[in-house]
C-alpha cells in the first residue's frame, strides 16, 4: 500500500503525540494529509473523537463534519481512484487479514511488521487477536497513511494502541527495518513502468534472485521480506496472482522455492475481485527456513472469499475449498503454477498426446492503430470523406463484432449497415487529395503526437499484416472462442491471429474443430491468465505454449470428420456433443500408451 509517489517523500519530522509512537513523521500543517478532502475529513473525525493529530492538521485544513459515516477506511475509499492505483494502493477485506494474522499467531508470534500498513488493517486484527502477546511495528512510505493507521488504532484500540510503533519510511530502502517472528503485508501492486526500477537492481544484489526490470514492485517486498523475519518465522502475503504465470513471476518462484518453506497459497475463486482492480488475489503463507524432504505446499482455491475458513485446508470440502497438495522439491518455476490449483479441470490422458500449438501455427496480436478512432471508419464517415477503397480494408476492432465460430464476408457487410467502424484505413502510397484531407483532421485532433503514431514514419500507416485464417479472443468470461475468418478482415487488437502453417482448409477446420472443444477448454483453464471479476486473457506467447492436437498426424478421415463437426458448428451452433465425443476419442487415440497400439487409420491429408 504504500504511496511511491515521489512529491510525497517525507521530510525529516518529529514524534507524534497519542496513541503509539510514530517514528520520523512529517512536520508543518497539511504535509501528511495529501489526499482530496481526506485532511478536513480525517481532522474531523478527530475532533469529534478527542483524539490529537500527529501533526498541526485542524482549523487550518478548514476542518468540517465528515459527509458520511464510517471509519477513516470508508473515508480513504472514496479518495479518488486514480490517486490509490497510482500508487498501488489496494485494501486487504478484514476476514482475509484475520486468515493471514491467525497463521501468524498459530506461529507463535511475539512480534509482527506489516512494511506497508496503509489503514493498519493487520495491525489492528493483531491487536484484536494478540491479547497484547505481540509488539506490533508498521511502517509505510505515504505519510498521510501513517497518520491514518495512527488515528485508526487510537480510535479502535484507545490505549492498547501503545504496544504499535509506526515509522513513515520506504521499506525497500530502510537498512534497520525491524526483525520479528512475523510478516504480514498487503505490499503495493506498481507495474515497472511506476517506478524508480534502481530498486530492482537493489533487490537483485540483496535477493540473489534474476528479476526482470518487468517485475511489479510487490515481488521485491516478497523478496525482502527474509532480511526481516528472524529464521523460522512466518510470513504472509495477500498479493495479485499473476506471478504464477507471468514471465516476471519465474524469478520470484524460484526465490520462494529456494529460501522458504511454502505451507500454502491460497487464490481466491476467479469469478471473485478482492481489489479493486483488474486482478485476482492469492495469499501466500511460508515460514523462513528451508522445508524438510518431502514438505508438499497446499494450492487452495476458495469458492469467492474466505467464507469462514479460518486457517489454511488440509484438505477439500472444508467450505468448499479446493485443495492439491504438491510435493514443494517438484515445482517447477518455470511452469505456470495456477495449474496446481484443484477446479476440476484436468484433462486426463486425452491430453497426452498434444503438441504446442507453436509446432503448428504462428500467433500475433491484433493490430495496434494507436487511435481506433480515427483508424477505423464506418461506411457513412468514408462517404463523407470520400476516402478510396484502394486507401481501406475490412477490419473488426471490437470483440462484441463476432459472435459466433466464423466471420464471412456478409457478416462484415451487415455490421456496416447497422453503423460499426469495419474499415481501416490502410494507406502505404501517396494519399489522395480527399485522403490528405482526412489525414490533415486527424492531425488537427493531435492524432499524429500519440505514442505508436509519433514513432511511425508516415504516422499514419499502420503496421502491414495478411488476414489470419483464424482469429481469437483475446479476453473471455467463459471459454476462448476460435474463429474462422473468411471475410479476409484484418484483426485490431481486440483479437490475435492465428496462421496455421498448413495450407490445406481441411486440416485448419479440423484445428479449429479441436480449439473449440470441451478438452481444449479444460487444458486453457490451466494455461490461460486469471483475472479480477471472472475474467481470463491469452497473450501470444501464452497461445504459442496452448497444447493442440497435430491435426497433420491423425489421418484423413479422423481429419475429415473433425472439418465436418466445425462447419456444423459455425453454421448452426449445432453438433456440439458430438464434436466433443470424437475429438476427445481421436486424442486418446494419439495418448502413448504402451499396453496398446495408436489408432492413426488412413493416411495423411
Amino acid at each position: 500500500m504504500a504511496d511511491r509517489s515521489p512529491e510525497n517523500a517525507a521530510p525529516a519530522g518529529g514524534r507524534a503525540r497519542g496513541a503509539g509512537r510514530v517514528v520520523s513523521t512529517p512536520t508543518g500543517p497539511g504535509a501528511a494529509i495529501t489526499m482530496r478532502d481526506f485532511d478536513r475529513e480525517v481532522a474531523a473525525l478527530a475532533a469529534k473523537n478527542g483524539i490529537e493529530l500527529p501533526i498541526g492538521a485542524g482549523a487550518e485544513n478548514g476542518a468540517r463534519e465528515p459527509e458520511h459515516e464510517g471509519d477513516l477506511a470508508d473515508l480513504h475509499r472514496r479518495v479518488d481512484l486514480g490517486y490509490r492505483r497510482r500508487n498501488g494502493q489496494f485494501f486487504t477485506p478484514p476476514d482475509v487479514a484475520e486468515f493471514m494474522v491467525r497463521y501468524g499467531i498459530e506461529g507463535g508470534a511475539k512480534t509482527m511488521l506489516d512494511p506497508a500498513c496503509g489503514l493498519g488493517v493487520f495491525i489492528d486484527k493483531m491487536l484484536q487477536l494478540s491479547q497484547g502477546r505481540c509488539r506490533i511495528y508498521g511502517i509505510d512510505k505515504d505519510p498521510s497513511m501513517v497518520n491514518a493507521c495512527h488515528l485508526e488504532m487510537r480510535e479502535r484500540h484507545g490505549e492498547r494502541s501503545g504496544e504499535v510503533i509506526l515509522r513513515n519510511a520506504d521499506y525497500l530502502e530502510c537498512e534497520d527495518a525491524e526483525k520479528v517472528d512475523f510478516l504480514a503485508c498487503n505490499p503495493p501492486y506498481i507495474n515497472f513502468h511506476g517506478f524508480d526500477r534502481r530498486l530492482i537492481l537493489r533487490a537483485r544484489e540483496e535477493s540473489g534472485a534474476e528479476f526482470s526490470m518487468l517485475t511489479n514492485i510487490y515481488a521485491l517486498f516478497m523478496a525482502r521480506a527474509k532480511r526481516s523475519v528472524r529464521a523460522g518465522g512466518r510470513i504472509a502475503f495477500i498479493t495479485p496472482s499473476e506471478f504464477f504465470y507471468t514471465g516476471y513471476g519465474k524469478a520470484l518462484k524460484r526465490f520462494l522455492l529456494e529460501n522458504f518453506t511454502i505451507d500454502g497459497f491460497v487464490t481466491f475463486d476467479f469469478d471473485s475481485s478482492i481489489f479493486d482492480a483488474l486482478t485476482t488475489a492469492t495469499v501466500t503463507l511460508m515460514a523462513n527456513e528451508k522445508p524438510r524432504a518431502g514438505h508438499r505446499a497446499r494450492f487452495v482455491r476458495t469458492r469467492g472469499g474466505l467464507d469462514g475458513i479460518t486457517k489454511l485446508p488440509r484438505r477439500s470440502g472444508k467450505r468448499g475449498a479446493l485443495v492439491s497438495s504438491i510435493p514443494q522439491k517438484s515445482l517447477d518455476p518455470g511452469l505456470k503454477w495456477q495449474a496446481y490449483f484443484a477446479d476440476g479441470a484436468a484433462p486426463g490422458p486425452a491430453a497426452d498426446g498434444l503438441v504446442p500449438l507453436g509446432r503448428l501455427a504462428d500467433v500475433k496480436r491484433g493490430i495496434a492503430t494507436g487511435s481506433n478512432a480515427f483508424f477505423t471508419l464506418s461506411d457513412s464517415e468514408r462517404e463523407r470523406w470520400g476516402i478510396e477503397d484502394r486507401f481501406l480494408v475490412p477490419a473488426v476492432s471490437r470483440a462484441a463484432q463476432i459472435r459466433g465460430y466464423e466471420v464471412t464476408r456478409a457478416d462484415v457487410a451487415r455490421l456496416g449497415l447497422r453503423g460499426d467502424r469495419i474499415h481501416l484505413l490502410y494507406c502505404f502510397e501517396a494519399p489522395s487529395p480527399n485522403l490528405s484531407k482526412y489525414i490533415e483532421h486527424g492531425r488537427s485532433e493531435g492524432v499524429d503526437g500519440g505514442y505508436l503514431c509519433s514513432h511511425r514514419s508516415p504516422w499514419y500507416s499502420v503496421e502491414r499484416r495478411s488476414a489470419a485464417p483464424v482469429l481469437s479472443t483475446v479476453f473471455s468470461r467463459d471459454n476462448m472462442r476460435f474463429i474462422r475468418n473468411r471475410a479476409g478482415c484484418l484483426n485490431l487488437a481486440s483479437y490475435h491471429g492465428v496462421y496455421p502453417r498448413f495450407g490445406d482448409d481441411r486440416l485448419t477446420e479440423a484445428l479449429l474443430c479441436y480449439l473449440n472443444s470441451e478438452l481444449c477448454a479444460a487444458v486453457q483453464k490451466r494455461a490461460r491468465r486469471e483475472y479480477g471479476g471472472g475474467l481470463h486473457k491469452f497473450e501470444p506467447g501464452d497461445l504459442l505454449e496452448l497444447p493442440a492436437m497435430p491435426v497433420g498426424e491423425i489421418g484423413r478421415k479422423d481429419a475429415l470428420k473433425m472439418a465436418s463437426l466445425f462447419r456444423k458448428l459455425a453454421s448452426s451452433g449445432g453438433a456440439r456433443e458430438k464434436l466433443d465425443e470424437t475429438v476427445n476419442e481421436i486424442a486418446l487415440s494419439l495418448a502413448p500408451d504402451p499396453g496398446r497400439r495408436s489408432r492413426r487409420p488412413g493416411g495423411a491429408v
